[in-house]
């Protein structure tokens, strides 16, 4: 893809300070098992490379600075080495533009799960707003969500390039995306979410704020359970501590890349039972208690 050829404005003689491709959510190699080709094609050319946090493992970030430079920071679900090397937040100017970069998470996570609870978007959006402005920064990048959006807000313009991969292990992201963002030399920016499925042309999210966040979310996220299984799965969350839960996820996974890759269509009651009385990570006491949620004898 040509990436300045997209921008509307290039044929009035706009010239082109920068172009900054914008990543999030690759959760490498724990649920993208193989950055999409595309993706080097879309972000061929540009001058920097911003990724907005869940990572996975750092050498996603090495493949990455073969296009361009990288800055990074890290998300609430990434590895353990992610978060120790990367930045929470980062504070980045590109031809006179100052960025605010963040994965947007609270890091504390019994504040991260009060932070879910509400459906409206704008509420959402505000700390980012408000920690962008502190930053004197007219722009900010932020992930953690997995949907593609661009907001103006009391004078600061948001946006998330969307996700490559799935927000956990019991859903499927439908949309991979990313975004460019073109810093032009009179000073103003043109963003835009390209369809890694379809990188020819320009994506629009076409976010309306006012459907609320469930509502759009589901456009671009979808679950991998079937609806028996995803009725159980709150008890069943209850029923463990985190520790314990972590434990069901990784083993839930092993799944979820036969779902993510076709292989099977939805995950059900007893292909997840299967899974979890023979994994030799879980433990006996959490077989137990998944059992009793379940319904099955261990």
């Amino acid at each position: 893809m040509n990436v300045q050829a997209s921008w509307p404005g290039e044929s009035a003689g706009e010239r082109v300070a920068a172009v900054v491709g914008l990543v999030s959510d690759t959760h490498f190699p724990q649920r993208c098992r193989r950055l999409p080709p595309t993706l080097f094609d879309v972000l061929a050319g540009v001058d920097l490379i911003l990724h907005a946090g869940d990572v996975g493992e750092l050498r996603v970030l090495d493949a990455l600075s073969q296009i361009a430079p990288v800055v990074a920071v890290h998300g609430n679900d990434d590895t353990d080495e992610a978060q120790r090397e990367l930045p929470y937040r980062q504070v980045v100017t590109v031809a006179r533009t100052r960025i605010f970069l963040w994965h947007s998470h609270y890091p504390d996570p019994e504040a991260e799960r009060a932070s879910r609870i509400g459906d409206d978007i704008l509420p959402k959006l505000a700390r980012t707003v408000t920690a962008a402005r502190q930053a004197g920064a007219p722009l900010a990048v932020f992930g953690h969500w997995h949907i593609p959006l661009v907001q103006q807000v009391d004078g600061v313009t948001l946006v998330n390039p969307g996700a490559l991969a799935s927000g956990n292990e019991f859903t499927r992201q439908l949309t991979q995306t990313v975004a460019l963002l073109v810093l032009l030399q009179n000073g103003e920016r043109r963003i835009v979410h390209i369809d890694l499925a379809d990188p020819e042309r320009p994506f629009d999210p076409a976010v309306d704020v006012q459907a609320g966040f469930e509502a759009t979310l589901q456009r671009f996220s979808a679950s991998i359970l079937t609806p028996e299984l995803r009725a159980l799965a709150p008890a069943l969350q209850t029923s463990l501590t985190p520790a314990e839960f972590e434990r069901v996820r990784h083993a839930v996974a092993k799944l979820a890349h036969r779902c993510w890759a076709g292989e099977l269509p939805l995950l059900d009651r007893e292909l997840v039972w299967a899974q979890l009385a023979q994994d030799e990570d879980v433990p006996e006491g959490v077989r137990v208690k998944v059992a009793n949620s379940l319904g099955r004898t261990v």
